[in-house]
């Protein structure tokens, strides 16, 4: 097999399974943006803002901020100000942002956990320890097409 068929199937893999989040998206009524936020916020352990969420889920500042606004006017989170802090806000889910990710966000970590499960912890660190790989030389690779007339 070519190289190129390899890079097809690995990101036909890699599309199908944002196709899935997608459809989990779409039975819950939120984008997939919004999903993203509810479930890192659900999820964290930390204060979470709208930078780190960024960082998190590599989104443009500006999707992540509609997303927060939509979950905001939708009585699902609030913003408030970090004192010391010059704009940053932390996310919080309020009660009815709490009450949607235990029903939405909550079954979809333990669908998660019961998929990645099917590997064994040798698999699973293979898997990473791959994946891992492959994005540091991707990176690099690409990053050296951005001083190239294209």
């Amino acid at each position: 097999m070519k190289i190129t068929d390899y890079i097809e199937q690995i990101e036909q893999q890699r599309k199908e399974q944002e196709f899935i989040y997608h459809n989990v998206a779409l039975k819950f009524g939120l984008s997939d943006t919004a999903m993203w936020v509810l479930y890192n916020v659900y999820a964290s352990h930390d204060v979470i803002t709208q930078q780190e969420l960024c960082r998190q889920c590599f989104f443009a500042k500006q999707t992540v901020n509609t997303a927060i606004t939509s979950l905001s006017q939708n009585g699902y989170v609030e913003l408030e100000v970090i004192p010391g802090t010059r704009n940053q806000k932390k996310i919080l889910l309020t009660e009815k942002g709490t009450a949607l990710a235990e029903v939405t966000i909550a079954p979809l970590i333990e669908a998660e956990s019961r998929a990645y499960s099917a590997l064994s912890r040798e698999e699973l660190e293979t898997y990473l320890e791959m994946t891992t790989r492959l994005t540091v030389s991707l990176r690099e690779e690409t990053e050296k097409l951005q001083g190239e007339n294209l």
